[in-house]
């Protein structure tokens, strides 16, 4: 093999290496803001957090998330919950009407799209975190309840799995090293 014809073969090499390179960057990075293997979505309805737990209506995170009887979190509020106040227009505002039009009318369950859905095999316990170690929310859902309309809902294309889940589980073994809490992985994986 000639001097020229190793040149040209390690130039192809160096060039492909690089556009695999490149191509493996955009796919699987979150350079993009959102990139080819994720999908956005919006929720089905654009809740307004702020409106909500203003002084004008006054409701408080625990009049809609709260724990059961049983000691179990209830998470994302049912359309029962959403029906108590709401049963009628409580306001001139577009999206309630269309949220009673198509959800409180005719009965049916609002499809929200859960931000820190889990694997099955990911056990995540409310009560630990807030009633025994004195969480706030704010500590790992941040500033999702003072918004005034969710954000998008970006997932995987692959796994389903929403990309910025509030549960990582480097994020969870941070905090439990900064609290000095125990990690036994059967404690959340079962």
């Amino acid at each position: 093999m000639s001097e020229e014809e190793k040149k040209g073969g390690w130039g192809a090499f160096i060039l492909g290496f690089i556009l695999a390179f490149l191509v493996g960057w955009y796919f699987f990075s979150n350079w993009f803001a959102v990139p080819p293997l994720y999908g956005k979505l919006e929720q089905p309805v654009a809740f307004d957090h702020v409106k909500h737990t203003s002084e004008d209506v006054g409701c408080s995170c625990e009049d809609c998330h709260y724990f059961r009887d049983d000691g179990t979190w209830s998470g994302v509020p049912r359309l029962e919950k959403c029906i108590e106040c709401h049963e009628e227009p409580q306001g001139e505002s577009p999206e309630e009407r269309k949220f009673i039009e198509e959800y409180v009318e005719p009965g049916k369950e609002i499809p929200w799209l859960i931000y820190s859905r889990q694997p099955k095999n990911v056990f995540f316990s409310h009560v630990a975190h807030i009633k025994i170690a004195n969480m706030r929310c704010e500590e790992c859902h941040g500033k999702l309840g003072h918004t005034r309309k969710p954000p998008v809902y970006v997932y995987s294309r692959v796994s389903r799995y929403p990309q910025h889940t509030v549960m990582v589980m480097e994020e969870c073994i941070d905090c439990h090293n900064k609290h000095k809490a125990k990690k036994y992985c059967f404690t959340c994986h079962k």
